[in-house]
């Protein structure tokens, strides 16, 4: 008599149950997990989980329960991506501490110089660690990278910025000038950067002088940037 060999029974596939994402569901879910939803229905979206239809509807009504920067869902950068922005942000960092050692840009001289300028507040060249910033246009998907340094005094700005916009090949990315109409050409023609540059305005009012200048590179961004501080500020004696 042959003994029968006991074979494990492979257990059957069973799909998950889809939730009915009703407006009673959604209203009971925060931002972040709303936010995690956004994100887990592309996944779903992509492996045929959930129908074409069904996730563009849903999606919808998902975004309109959220803030707009909210809404730009997170994104696996390459580590071509990361090490482009390190480099751009070393290059802006280095910039700016030679350029403190030669002209007087702190906060205190900044807010001294633009005494009776109504609601001035002082943008000192980087944030308090001497790193280059992080623009709102990527928060809110504008852009891939944006990092800069900048500069205020009275009611004219400066900026150099390093700029990669959002879905464009990664050699697309470019240096720009960012500033106020009467230290750039007031004629500057608008171009894919004009958005970015309103992004720094301090008031509505501010918003129209703001002008973008793409530039050949590092060097001569580098180079026309520190032409603009001066005219903001005074050499270190």
């Amino acid at each position: 008599m042959s003994k029968s060999k006991n074979v494990p029974l492979k257990p059957a596939y069973i799909p998950p149950s889809q939730i009915v994402w009703t407006d009673e569901r959604l209203s009971a879910l925060d931002k972040d997990q709303l936010v995690n939803l956004l994100a887990n229905l592309q996944t779903q979206r992509s492996s045929g989980r959930v129908s074409e239809t069904t996730a563009v509807e849903l999606e919808e009504r998902i975004k309109a329960r959220l803030p707009a920067r909210a809404v730009a869902v997170r994104r696996k950068r390459p580590r071509s991506e990361v090490l482009l922005e390190a480099r751009a942000a070393e290059q802006l960092g280095s910039l700016a501490t030679e350029l403190a050692r030669r002209y007087d840009i702190s906060a205190e001289t900044a807010i001294a110089a633009s005494s009776g300028t109504k609601g001035f507040r002082p943008q000192p060249l980087t944030d308090s660690k001497g790193h280059a910033r992080t623009g709102s246009s990527v928060k809110n998907g504008d852009a891939a990278i944006e990092r800069y340094v900048a500069y205020r005094c009275r009611d004219s700005f400066a900026c150099l910025a390093f700029v990669l916009l959002a879905d464009q090949a990664q050699e697309r990315g470019r240096y720009v000038l960012f500033g106020t109409d009467d230290l750039l050409d007031d004629a500057a023609e608008p171009n894919d950067y004009t958005a970015f540059a309103e992004q720094h305005a301090w008031s509505a009012a501010a918003r129209p002088r703001m002008r973008a200048v793409p530039v050949s590179g590092f060097a001569e961004g580098a180079e026309r940037f520190e032409t603009l501080l001066a005219r903001l500020s005074t050499p270190v004696q």
